[in-house]
């Protein structure tokens, strides 16, 4: 029976999302709840539940940097995400994440149990990775797991950026499975190859980047070479220069103008944006991102974008009579109420006593 938990700041939504999915006939069961991203980072580690199910907008680490970590820490965890909001930004961070399913508020009960099955069938099916449907192309179980070996340290060396060691190993995978007195047939080295170009291509849209946008004029596909090892030298070439522009990209976003940085963030902290999101708009990683602007201004960008929008509401509330609806609205809220606790926690009052005093 595979385990659930279920991550929301608000436990009539944490009873509804209980009360509404069919556990038993499902075979789940729920092992935990979780009032914030922080605590459901450290139930998920403490209780190692199979899927979460999470909010979006809560208070501590929130749902896209939830996300985010749970992708990063626990590639096999199953995640549903809820959210009261039909939000870009959340739903980018949804798809980025691998989520399952994007559910909006309020829930209901055939979509919710659809998610659930659908999360557990990727469970029980998910023990195999997909690059075992080429086991047919080798001699023997063992020699199919050395090739999943070699993949994944080439994927390691991929992440890491380290050329050297990357080309190393395109060259040892050609030696071991080109070399050994039991070639391939050209097709099955192609297949073969094609593999490794299908990892490299996710690997980059996992960063919101395409082959065709990293190597413009680069021929995507491969074969041109048709000895049974041309196309392994292929993606092993196209492996060295797609490491290359990924290390020439980031050298360009590490000159990151915190003054253009703030300018943006200053025009658009009414909107829906997080660290993550300002981020992607400069091609940054975010705790590169978070390093620098803490470094120029003084404070973390989150808190930043805080104290701006709490600073527009208390001054369109106490200034300008606005109604609190209205003034959360236009500061960056869509719920009252956690606008009301953000505020809270800011400024030690509610808005109502702001405005009686």
């Amino acid at each position: 029976m595979h385990k659930v938990l279920i991550i929301d700041d608000e436990p009539w939504s944490r009873e509804v999302v209980k009360a509404l999915g069919q556990w038993s006939r499902l075979e789940l069961r729920i092992i935990g709840e979780a009032e914030d991203g922080n605590e459901g980072l450290r139930k998920i580690a403490e209780l190692q539940p199979d899927i979460v199910i999470t909010d979006m907008r809560m208070p501590g680490t929130d749902g896209a940097e939830l996300l985010q970590a749970m992708h990063e820490r626990y590639p096999k965890l199953k995640i549903i995400v809820m959210s009261g909001y039909d939000d870009f930004v959340y739903l980018k961070q949804a798809i980025r994440s691998k989520a399952v399913e994007y559910l909006l508020k309020p829930i209901k009960p055939e979509e919710l149990d659809a998610a659930l099955a659908q999360s557990k069938a990727e469970l029980e099916r998910g023990s195999q990775p997909a690059w075992t449907e080429l086991a047919p192309l080798f001699a023997s179980g063992a020699d199919m797991q050395r090739y999943g070996g070699m993949r994944e340290r080439i994927y390691t060396y991929l992440m890491e950026l380290n050329k050297e060691s990357a080309a190393a190993a395109c060259h040892k995978l050609l030696h071991e499975i080109g070399g050994r007195g039991t070639e391939l047939e050209a097709g099955s080295a192609l297949r073969i190859a094609n593999d490794l170009l299908l990892m490299l291509e996710q690997f980059l849209s996992e960063q919101e980047l395409s082959l065709a946008a990293l190597l413009p004029g680069e021929e995507a596909h491969i074969g041109q070479d048709p000895s049974p090892g041309g196309a392994l030298r292929e993606v092993g070439m196209l492996y060295g220069k797609a490491i290359d522009a990924l290390l020439q990209l980031r050298q360009s976003r590490n000159r990151l103008d915190m003054a253009d940085v703030r300018q943006y963030v200053d025009a658009h902290y009414q909107n829906p944006i997080s660290l993550e999101s300002v981020a992607g708009q400069f091609l940054v990683s975010k705790e590169h991102l978070s390093r620098m602007f803490k470094t120029s201004v003084g404070e973390n960008l989150t808190d930043y974008i805080v104290r701006r929008r709490m600073e527009k509401a208390r001054a369109l509330i106490a200034d300008e009579g606005m109604s609190i609806k209205h003034a959360a609205q236009l500061a960056g809220y869509e719920d009252i109420a956690y606008f009301y606790r953000v505020f809270k926690k800011h400024f030690g009052m509610t808005p109502g006593q702001l405005r009686r005093d």
